[in-house]
């Protein structure tokens, strides 16, 4: 008895073990990035205990969100003109939700505040890295982005810097692998100042501006490319801060170069929460000439900040914009018009007290697309992938025509238009400088 009690403990242990190998040798799990891939072996045909089949394979698309990173100047000296650019974000990161997302993935942002100073940006950068984001936009102010790009390198992750590049980038565009920097330059910025002043018929100009890297290097070009198109220039070596309040010191220099060389035009290269002030100082000292401001010009904020100050101060001067400064005035074939107005339309809605778009609204409306586009045609859903893909856009946007590829991360080299500050009423559409396709 006893020997049969264990022969059929054997027999049961046998079968019982048959039971388990079959079971966990049926199923396999591979999980990959944007998918969880199962993989499930066929049932073994009852007349044929060998029978061996290809195996079939269900995938399920990640739904996970996308997050995007974005570090922005939420406070310091680039705020003012940063809150377009995140009103911009949130406007089109609710539509590309609204319309199925990005590959059926929800666009998550999340921001972090720069605080427009270099070791903060750094410090916003890695936040971002460390929290594992898929994309980072960012940081805004332009001196703060280059350091910014080895950490991003280090980490594999892609980033949009807002650009505009500097002429060190310029001079070497491709960057890095993971860095993209799709605005236009000092080379563009330069070449729209050449043409406004050659349409214009101004033949002896005064260049000066603030302390912003895009400012000095645009005009520092034109010491250059201006005599080549027949125009004197004469650009001052005073400047002034982002922060500055009291603009009497300068435009004591300005009035007074402009009392000495009699120049028929001055070009401004300026942030824009100084212009109208700066401007009312030069007019109260008797400066007549018109004033010809730079990209960032191309901003309400001249015609209605600091509070207080009157619209008429700068009504009749210049800037030179790209079309998201009013798409509807400029020419039908702007192959990006019909979308940049129903843009609009959308940031009016969420921002009903919004009267004007910027420049700077611009830059939030193309990141992100930017963005998109990376992600949605990518051969492999990483960062390696989204690089690859962007190399391969061909896209007009908010500020002009992006053409990237391996040897260009920039992508942007014109885009402008010129524009003239009315009193209060907008912006009135001039001429195209360097933004309209080739015809």
């Amino acid at each position: 008895m006893r020997r049969t009690y264990w022969i059929v403990l054997g027999l049961v242990l046998v079968l019982t073990l048959g039971i388990v190998a079959a079971g966990c040798g049926g199923t396999t799990t591979t999980t990959t990035t944007g998918a969880t891939t199962v993989t499930t072996a066929p049932p073994v045909s009852s007349s044929d205990t060998t029978a061996t089949s290809e195996a079939t394979t269900t995938s399920v698309a990640n739904t996970s969100p996308v997050n995007i990173g974005i570090a922005i100047s939420l406070t310091g000296d680039s705020a003012s003109p940063c809150q377009q650019i995140k009103e911009a974000f949130d406007t089109e990161a609710k539509y590309i939700n609204a319309n199925g997302g990005i590959n059926g993935r929800q666009v998550n942002l999340i921001y972090v505040d720069d605080q427009s100073k270099m070791d903060t940006a750094t410090a916003a950068i890695q936040s971002l890295i460390d929290k594992k984001v898929d994309v980072i936009i960012g940081p805004f102010p332009q001196w703060t982005q280059p350091p910014t790009f080895a950490l991003t390198l280090k980490a594999g992750i892609l980033q949009i810097a807002f650009g505009p590049p500097t002429e060190a980038q310029l001079a070497a565009p491709a960057i890095d692998q993971f860095a993209f920097a799709p605005a236009t330059g000092a080379d563009g910025c330069a070449d729209a100042y050449v043409k406004e002043m050659v349409a214009d018929g101004r033949k002896n100009v005064l260049g000066v501006g603030d302390q912003m890297v895009i400012s000095q290097e645009e005009l520092k070009r034109l010491v250059k490319d201006l005599p080549a198109a027949g125009v004197q220039y004469t650009l001052m070596s005073d400047s002034y801060s982002l922060s500055e309040t009291d603009f009497t010191p300068i435009a004591n220099k300005i009035a007074a170069k402009v009392k000495e060389i009699n120049p028929d035009a001055i070009l401004l290269g300026s942030n824009p929460v100084a212009v109208n002030p700066l401007t009312k100082a030069l007019r109260s000292l008797g400066v007549k000439v018109p004033i010809y401001n730079q990209g960032s010009g191309s901003h309400p904020l001249p015609m209605f900040a600091p509070a207080g100050n009157d619209p008429a101060n700068v009504a009749g001067d210049y800037a030179f914009g790209p079309a998201i400064v009013d798409p509807s005035q400029v020419p039908d074939a702007y192959p990006a018009k019909q979308d940049l107005i129903a843009f609009i339309a959308r940031w009016q809605a969420d921002n009903p007290k919004e009267a004007f778009a910027s420049l700077f609204l611009g830059f939030g409306y193309d990141t992100i697309h930017l963005a998109e586009q990376a992600i949605k045609t990518a051969a492999t859903a990483d960062s390696a992938g989204y690089a690859a893909a962007l190399e391969k856009v061909d896209w007009w946007g908010a500020q002009g025509h992006y053409v990237f590829s391996a040897t260009d991360h920039i992508g942007g080299h014109g885009g402008f238009f010129q524009w003239q500050y009315t009193n209060g009423q907008g912006f009135k559409f001039i001429r195209d400088l360097n933004a309209m396709p080739a015809q």
